[in-house]
């Protein structure tokens, strides 16, 4: 889909201090292979101090959305909607968090709704704001998106969810509006292969409660199961289809080319056994893309995307007339891709750059 008047206002984030990867080798965490295989050299991890209180994803968010509001310089009055992605738990059971965050931090009468498609929603919620304020729903003429997890418990040991992948914490917010912005939202797209979704599932029954309080949630396990009863390469190539697919469709929709993209925000996601890296499907070099914070960061679920723009921003990366390109992707499986313009740096980023 390609969009008229819509633009990034504000973006912002709230990272807990990196833990370098060694000391969780050491601690017997995680094995060498997290730095060695997949490239970690440190993962974002919420760790409060004796005295402090736990830090709930909700909360998280609610500090993340502050920081965006603030940058985009709007008045609350001009959100329409919030929309909250999350990959985890968020704190309570049979409870809107959505609502939680939007009354903390833009109103009590804006509307709010959880909103759901694994990591991939951290773009694909981009798409659903561009679309709420292009049809002119609401009385307002923004929408919040923010996003948040916090990976512990018996139920999700970052370093054993799925191989590969270090799961970090942390909240991102992201304002659209339809009143202007440092970016313009040029396009986005969204493919699916709703085939592939067992691959998120493998062989385990659905059931009335969840199982996470008795033993430890195992994605790579059930991926391998679904693989046991199907054709690997064949499900490889389908995963392939579905990502160039992407990538290629919101070009089009763009009227670019890839080597019009200045840089390329990817998932924080381990780096892949062998020499094909995902920068060589997307067809660009990996310095042009946030490799380099996504191995310090770790996954931070649904918020990779908005707190890679930031970073972006914040390191004097980007400049006026950049082409940005966001690639995400999720279980289910979906990918969902979008391009940015950068109309101006913002006054907060060119003083942290400077």
């Amino acid at each position: 889909m390609r969009w008229r008047e819509i633009y990034v206002a504000g973006v912002g984030s709230w990272l807990p201090d990196p833990v370098p990867v060694a000391e969780a080798v050491a601690a017997g965490e995680c094995g060498q292979e997290w730095i060695d295989d997949f490239g970690y050299e440190s993962v974002v991890i919420a760790r409060e101090a004796a005295d402090e209180t736990w830090t709930a994803p909700p909360d998280m968010a609610v500090a993340a959305a502050r920081v965006a509001h603030e940058r985009s310089g709007l008045a609350k009055s001009a959100y329409a909607l919030l929309l909250h992605g999350s990959t985890w738990y968020q704190g309570l059971d049979i409870w809107p968090a959505a609502s939680y965050i939007a009354g903390r931090a833009v109103g009590r009468t804006v509307p709010a709704l959880d909103v759901q498609q694994r990591c991939n929603i951290g773009i694909s919620s981009l798409e659903l704001a561009a679309a709420h304020l292009s049809v002119g729903h609401g009385t307002g003429s923004a929408v919040m998106v923010t996003t948040a997890d916090r990976f512990g418990g018996p139920g999700a040991d970052r370093w054993h969810l799925r191989h590969g992948n270090a799961y970090a914490d942390g909240a991102t917010a992201t304002v659209l509006s339809g009143e202007g912005g440092f970016a313009r939202l040029v396009a986005t797209a969204t493919v699916a292969d709703n085939g592939l979704e067992p691959m998120a599932r493998g062989d385990e029954p659905l059931g009335p409660v969840s199982r996470a309080a008795e033993r430890q949630i195992d994605l790579t396990a059930r991926g391998e199961a679904q693989l046991a009863h199907s054709d690997e390469t064949l499900t490889n190539i389908r995963f392939g289809k579905v990502m160039g697919e992407a990538k290629q469709a919101v070009l089009d929709e763009a009227g670019l080319d890839i080597g019009d993209i200045t840089r390329v925000v990817i998932p924080s996601t381990g780096r892949i056994k062998g020499p094909f890296q995902i920068h060589h499907l997307i067809g660009v070099d990996e310095s042009v893309t946030t490799w380099d914070f996504a191995r310090r960061t770790g996954h931070i679920g649904a918020g990779d995307w908005a707190a890679g723009l930031e970073h972006l921003l914040l390191t004097g990366a980007l400049n006026p007339g950049d082409h940005v390109m966001l690639y995400g992707g999720g279980a289910g499986y979906t990918i969902t891709t979008a391009v940015l313009e950068i109309l101006a740096v913002p006054d907060w980023a060119a003083s942290a750059a400077a």
